[in-house]
């Protein structure tokens, strides 16, 4: 009887396990068909810094929700785009959305409103909206416009707007957005807006006409107090009373469930102190620096990351050139040098937008193989290149994220455009060498294909430089039989070799060996060339040199090129850097570098790339003189660089297009990305892995000590202090080596019982070396063994004459 009792009981065990599973398996089933496949969150609508865009995916479609705040004073009412030059708060903006920052002036400039928000998780968004008591806040809520590559909306028909729906709230405290999916009949996408003020119904508004005004469309948009339900968008409008307001925009699929959750994060103090956390949270995380070049690592990244947008043909997000060129180009655009250098700056943080920036730019890539100058929503440039940095980017942005598959997909591309140059076009005639003398011309292809611009004339093929009206080419001649200039380019030659090494390197990556040896011999053969043609022995330096014979007597930055790929000869070097580089009259002062020399009847003009100050030069050659080794003069530079920059970023907060090269003003674009490579430039002084040296990191005459934390290269994370008596480098949190002394240190690898590294110091230093914990290593100095070191609870010591050595510990 006690046996059968058991096997009843096991049987009821059984059925009762059996009908939970099949509970629980309906319900996970019912969850996932109520979840979203992805949600992009962030400030991806190029024209609203100041607004949150959600783009959830389900059922294979999208369907995109946004707000943006707008702020009134008096008759006076700043939404949309006039944000674009009202910012004055460019802050923290974390690339998992974790935390944002921003703040606009208000006409009257002593009116300052801050915007800060925070996902906490997949579909929601908190926020607070800081402001003066005498302004009016409004909440819209929108749905976004995205467009495809041929400039179509592919998320608001003006004209049709079965899309979806806004509705208010009865309370007048939230607004409810609807959208709909093709094919689906039981589910609707959601996104509720509550706020924890009461509203003040349309008095920002005199009428629905205004409110159409404002939100950028004609007859879709209507306020807080107009009837339920609403199409196309909501807005709620409110006094911030004490300074401040909460906000909470979650996205689900029932509105009860969504109403509850901001009810509970709207509990007075709660947005707060997530707020507060996060904030430090992201703070704490992020590369920084301390003291010398304070502040650069922070610059770039909030420069960067407010200008990421949604690209909807790609499904993806990450920085546009700037938010005002993306509204212009449907909502995002890329130049092909821009966004290689927008990858470098975003790969310091992030690995994602990084790689979506070299994909966007490398996926634009025609059938021939030619990488356009642009590309957008609106389409791209189908007649012309721009400056090949490709390769050299890619290897940078690998050695700090090690994203390998990444490199194998870009790999073949970068290929095939660095082949394009001078591959036969199909009538005997390469793409851009027109002489047949083996050296590159800038220029800019005839065809059918419609491109911006225009395509097959000389500013075409200026645009193809990437300085477009640079004095250089005033005189050049554009050949449309071989669709290029007259003239042999010094800078596109330079990177055009600088392309072929990188791209050695990473076919060797790759185990594609030989690629590796014909594209190292190509880069040889390259440099052959340019030290035969281009060099001008009685000025000193490498020149632009007409299909005449005629060396071009123009100097600009990229003159200086030629350091950057290694073709000079040491001597060579110094006479482009002593008699042109460090040249007052020339290229040298305050503010440096010029996009033209300043002795060049042109310099005067000051405007576009006539005499101004360019980020991408900058960096560029800054970078060669580095390979050169000229320590001294690229601090020199990393301080000129780094000071031009905050002195914008500082007060504004502009990360400018262009400089002044007379007072150091920011020209052009005041948000545009590649600014940034000015302060990138002093990061480099610290620590940086470049193809020729490996890691090098110290800085040689540092006015002032400081500390780079947090810096990612080789799958570790860097520490690196330096100061006038002091360098050291942490290395995933285990100090490597220390010295005594200013130093300057290259090719630093080290092995399992093996260190190497090339130093220079202006004084005899004692270093402590931390790679082993323990032994009797054979020390090398300039190839020359000098003895023993003892390695003891991690440390050894090596004593060092001031000057430059090799130094080699070894087992």
């Amino acid at each position: 009887m006690s046996k059968a009792l058991n096997q009843s009981a096991l049987c009821r065990v059984i059925t009762s396990l059996i009908l939970a599973l099949g509970f629980f398996s309906a319900t996970t089933l019912a969850q996932n068909a109520h979840s979203y496949d992805s949600v992009e969150v962030g400030a991806l609508d190029a024209d609203v810094w100041n607004g949150i865009v959600f783009v959830p995916s389900a059922f294979k479609q999208q369907v995109p929700f946004g707000i943006r705040i707008g702020s009134q004073v008096s008759d006076d009412y700043t939404v949309g785009k006039d944000i674009f030059h009202a910012v004055r708060e460019v802050g923290a903006n974390a690339p998992d959305g974790s935390y944002a920052r921003m703040g606009w002036m208000h006409f009257d400039r002593n009116t300052h409103i801050t915007l800060e928000w925070s996902r906490i998780d997949e579909t929601t968004v908190v926020g607070r909206i800081t402001a003066p008591p005498k302004i009016r806040l409004v909440i819209e809520g929108y749905f976004p416009a995205f467009f495809d590559m041929h400039g179509r909306s592919v998320s608001w028909d003006f004209d049709h707007y079965e899309q979806g729906f806004y509705s208010v709230d009865d309370s007048h405290q939230s607004f409810l957005g609807e959208r709909y999916f093709d094919g689906v009949f039981d589910q609707t996408a959601r996104m509720l807006v509550t706020v924890d003020r009461p509203t003040i119904g349309s008095g920002t508004f005199p009428g629905v006409a205004e409110i159409s005004k404002s939100m950028d469309a004609t007859e879709h948009i209507v306020s807080s107090n107009a009837p339920s339900p609403a199409v196309g968008a909501a807005a709620l409008e409110f006094n911030p009373q004490d300074g401040t307001a909460h906000f909470v925009a979650n996205l689900g699929w029932e509105k009860d469930a969504l109403a509850q959750q901001a009810k509970d994060l709207l509990t007075p103090g709660k947005i707060d102190a997530i707020l507060a956390e996060k904030a430090k949270a992201y703070t704490e995380k992020r590369p920084s620096v301390k003291g010398l070049f304070e502040g650069a690592p922070e610059a770039i990244g909030n420069s960067m990351f407010w200008n990421t947008v949604y690209a909807a043909s790609l499904n993806s997000s990450f920085p546009s050139i700037s938010r005002e060129w993306a509204s212009g180009w449907g909502g995002w655009g890329v130049g092909e040098w821009d966004c290689f250098f927008g990858a470098l700056l975003t790969s310091l943080e992030e690995n994602t937008q990084t790689a979506a920036e070299i994909k966007a730019i490398l996926s634009a890539q025609t059938e021939n193989g030619l990488v356009p100058n642009m590309t957008a929503a609106a389409g791209i440039t189908p007649g012309r290149s721009q400056p090949p940095v490709g390769s050299y980017i890619t290897w940078k942005v690998y050695q700090r994220t090690q994203d390998r598959a990444l490199l194998e997909w870009a790999y073949p591309r970068l290929k095939k455009w660095h082949e394009w140059w001078l591959r036969d076009r199909g009538d005997g005639q390469s793409w851009r060498d027109g002489n047949h003398d083996g050296l590159l011309e800038w220029g800019s292809d005839r065809g059918s294909a419609p491109g911006p611009g225009g395509r097959g004339y000389l500013m075409a093929s200026r645009w193809e430089t990437g300085i477009d009206d640079n004095p250089m080419y005033d005189e050049v001649k554009y050949n449309p039989k071989t669709y290029t200039m007259d003239l042999d380019d010094v800078g596109l030659n330079s990177l055009y070799v600088l392309d072929g090494e990188c791209l050695a390197k990473l076919a060797t990556i790759l185990g594609k060996e030989d690629d590796a040896k014909a594209f190292s011999e190509d880069a040889e053969r390259q440099k052959k060339l340019m030290r035969e043609k281009l060099w001008n022995e009685q000025d000193g330096i490498f020149e632009n040199r007409f299909w005449s014979g005629e060396f071009s007597k123009h100097l600009s930055p990229t003159n200086f090129y030629p350091l950057l790929a290694g073709v000079p000869t040491q001597a060579q070097a110094k006479r482009m850097i002593d008699e042109h580089l460090l040249n007052p009259k020339e290229f040298w002062g305050t503010y440096i570098l010029p996009s033209i020399s300043r002795n060049d009847p042109a310099f005067p003009d000051q405007f576009y790339v006539r005499g101004t100050i360019w980020g991408p030069l900058n960096y560029l050659v800054y970078q060669g003189i580095n390979r050169y080794g000229f320590d001294d003069v690229a601090l020199q530079f990393a301080q000129k660089s780094y000071d031009l920059y905050m002195a914008d970023w500082r007060g504004p907060q502009h990360d400018d297009e262009q400089y002044g090269a007379n007072g150091g003003n920011g020209g052009g674009d005041p948000h545009y990305t590649w600014g940034a490579l000015l302060p990138e430039i002093a990061l480099d002084q610290y620590i940086d892995v470049n193809p020729w040296e490996g890691l090098r990191f110290g800085v040689l005459k540092p006015p002032a000590g400081g500390e780079f934390r947090g810096v990612r290269w080789n799958g570790h994370s860097y520490d690196v202090t330096v100061g006038p008596d002091k360098t050291a480098l942490v290395r995933d949190g285990k100090v490597c080596l220390e010295a005594n002394a200013a130093i300057v240190v290259r090719e630093y690898e080290v092995e399992s019982s093996r260190l190497t590294f090339k130093l220079k110091s202006e004084k005899a230093v004692q270093l402590l070396a931390r790679e082993f914990q323990s032994g009797v290593f054979n020390l090398k100095i300039d190839g020359k063994a000098t003895g023993t070191v003892a390695v003891r609870d991690g440390s050894g010591k090596i004593n060092l004459p001031a000057g430059e050595h090799a130094v080699e510990l070894s087992k």
